[in-house]
């Protein structure tokens, strides 16, 4: 009886450990499906616009404004769920499970898109009226970078980089202009263009590293982008060029938020060397979008430290 002992407790030991193992995998799938949710329903996006206009204010050493931060938040949740009908395509080559998403949904994800946009405007006009014209800045620029202007002129969403550039500029004087609106007379102007640029190029590197996650649909679609006609070697090391270009911005934004800022800068090196290669779409939005969010939890840390 006391040889089978060893045996009865290695059996109970070894149904646990897999019973354990059933346990962690189906956490895992349960997050993974989670994750997936939100980045597909536009809702991780939206936060990503919520901290970017946080960061914004931050930047200029305001405190945010935390309706106006919630109206870009329903904004951008708005403007994405638009594009995500329009761009079905590639989507369905660059990232089905979008497609998936939005199966027999296409009228309710147009109509609740409609809904937060509208709320959005509503919240901007009763917080600041004369910003009203700034939220409407990515709705215009979605309009003209999927649409052909000029008759003979290719669409701005067809043209290399001037397409990332109008993405950039868009969301740079969204999350620049607004919190600039606290700006008083004695302020010196070059700060809100130094944080306009940091802004400009952050999301323009964000932009053409989703190209870079996109180049086998751009491909087969005809889609020129960066990635493509350059190759992802030449794009990353242009990247990496402009992320240095934000080193000299540290001169002008408040002393109390540069090593924010330059932690930024610095991260974006890392994320740049690690998408060069394409990874898992859930992976570069965390991680890349993610940013703003991991700076605005970084602040108070940095704070509690003495360093902000």
């Amino acid at each position: 009886m006391s040889e089978d002992v060893p045996l009865i407790l290695g059996k109970l030991i070894k149904n646990e450990s897999h019973r354990a193992t059933n346990i962690t995998n189906e956490f895992i799938r349960l997050l993974r499906a989670i994750i997936t949710f939100l980045m597909v329903s536009s809702l991780f996006i939206a936060t990503t616009g919520f901290f970017e206009t946080y960061i914004g204010y931050l930047l200029f050493g305001f405190s945010p404004n935390i309706p106006i931060c919630f109206a870009v938040f329903l904004m951008t949740f708005s403007v994405y769920g638009l594009d995500k009908i329009t761009d079905s395509k590639e989507d369905t080559i660059n990232m089905p499970e979008r497609q998936s998403f939005l199966a027999g949904r296409r009228r309710v994800v147009l109509c609740y898109s409609l809904a937060a946009y509208a709320l959005s405007a509503l919240i901007i006009l009763l917080d600041k009226p004369l910003a009203l014209p700034i939220i409407f800045i990515p709705l215009a620029a979605n309009a003209a970078y999927g649409s052909k202007l000029i008759p003979g002129v290719s669409r701005f969403k067809d043209i290399p980089v001037v397409k990332n550039l109008v993405v950039a500029g868009s969301w740079a004087l969204v999350t620049t202009l607004l919190p600039a609106m606290q700006i008083t007379q004695d302020t010196d102007p070059v700060i809100s263009y130094d944080i306009l640029y940091f802004m400009l190029a952050k999301v323009f590197i964000n932009a053409v590293l989703y190209d870079v996650r996109d180049i086998k649909g751009d491909r087969e679609m005809g889609v020129r982008t960066m990635p493509v006609i350059l190759g992802p070697r030449k794009t990353t090391a242009i990247l990496l060029g402009l992320n240095s270009t934000l080193l000299p911005c540290l001169i002008y934004i408040e002393h109390m938020l540069r090593p924010l800022a330059l932690i930024m800068i610095l991260y974006g090196y890392a994320y740049i060397i690690y998408f060069a290669k394409r990874r898992r779409p859930i992976v570069l939005d965390f991680f890349v979008d993610g940013q703003w969010m991991i700076a605005a939890i970084l602040f108070p840390i940095l704070r509690g430290l003495g360093l902000s």
